[in-house]
C-alpha cells in the first residue's frame, strides 16, 4: 500500500532532521523551498510540517519561521485514569528531576488560581521536569506543594521512586480520601518551553490536583504543564 505523499515527505524530513541536516535550534527550509525541492504542491508540505510539528521536532510562528526543536519525535502519553490506582501508574512511568526543593511563602503563578488553596503559609516546594522512563524525553514541567504541617524528609523526596503524595501519606499515616482534578487550556512561558524543548508561547495543558486526607485536609497540591501534543486524559466511567 503506497503512503500518502505528505507521509513520505514528513518521513524523510524527519530523518533529515535526526542525522543532523537540519541541527536542533537552527532554521528549517520554508513551504516554498519544500515545494520547489520536492516538486510538491504546498498542501503536500503543508501536512508534512504539520505531522512533524505535532510530533514535537519543529515550531512554527508566523513571520519568525520554522525552527528545529528536536532530533527526534516526542511520545505522546495518554494518562488512563480509571481510579486513584491510575495515578500510580503515572509515577512508574515517569521520572522527575528536581530543579528545586524549598520553602516558599506562596505557590507559583501556575497554582494562582487552584482552590481551595491549603490553609498553611509555607509550602514545600518540588519543582523540575517529569520525563518518560521509555526514552527520558521531557514530558511535563512538575510543581508539587506540601503544606508545612506535613513535613517532609528532603532526602526521601529527592531519592522517592513513588509519588510525593505516597510519600506524605506514609510518612503521616494519612489515608487518601480523594483527588480533585482540574485540566485548563493555557501557553507554555519562555523558560518552561526552554526546558521542555517546547516552542514558547506555544498551547499547553495545565493539569492541577488536589490532595485531601480522610480527616478533609488538603496535604498536596500539584501542577503539571504539559505541551499540549505530548499529554491526553482518557477517563473510564462506569
Amino acid at each position: 500500500m503506497q503512503h500518502p505523499r505528505h507521509k513520505t515527505l514528513s518521513d524523510i524530513l524527519a530523518r533529515e532532521i535526526a542525522d543532523g541536516t537540519y541541527p536542533v535550534g537552527g532554521r528549517f527550509p520554508s513551504e516554498h523551498e519544500l515545494q520547489a525541492r520536492f516538486d510538491v504542491g504546498r498542501h503536500t508540505v503543508r501536512e508534512a510540517l504539520k505531522t512533524l510539528t505535532e510530533q514535537g521536532m519543529l515550531g512554527r510562528r508566523q513571520k519568525a519561521g520554522t525552527t528545529v526543536l528536536a532530533s527526534t519525535p516526542f511520545a505522546h502519553y495518554a494518562h488512563t485514569l480509571r481510579d486513584t490506582s491510575g495515578l500510580f501508574g503515572f509515577v512508574g512511568d515517569t521520572a522527575l528531576d528536581v530543579r528545586y526543593l524549598g520553602f516558599v511563602r506562596e505557590p507559583s503563578f501556575l497554582l494562582e488560581h487552584a482552590e481551595p488553596k491549603a490553609p498553611t503559609e509555607r509550602w514545600l516546594r518540588i519543582a523540575g521536569v517529569r520525563h518518560t522512563r521509555s526514552d527520558g524525553s521531557p514530558l511535563c514541567w512538575t510543581e508539587i506543594y506540601v503544606p508545612s504541617a506535613f513535613p517532609l524528609d528532603r532526602e526521601a523526596v529527592r531519592g522517592a521512586r513513588q509519588a510525593i503524595y505516597e510519600l506524605c501519606m506514609e510518612t503521616h499515616n494519612l489515608k487518601l480520601n480523594y483527588v480533585e482534578q482540574e485540566i485548563k487550556a493555557t501557553t507554555l512561558p519562555r523558560a518552561i518551553a526552554g526546558l521542555l524543548a517546547a516552542e514558547p508561547e506555544s498551547a499547553a495543558l495545565l493539569v492541577l490536583r488536589r490532595y485531601v486526607a480522610d480527616a478533609g485536609v488538603t496535604f498536596e497540591v500539584s501542577a503539571n504543564l504539559y505541551p499540549a501534543n505530548r499529554y491526553s486524559v482518557r477517563t473510564i466511567i462506569r
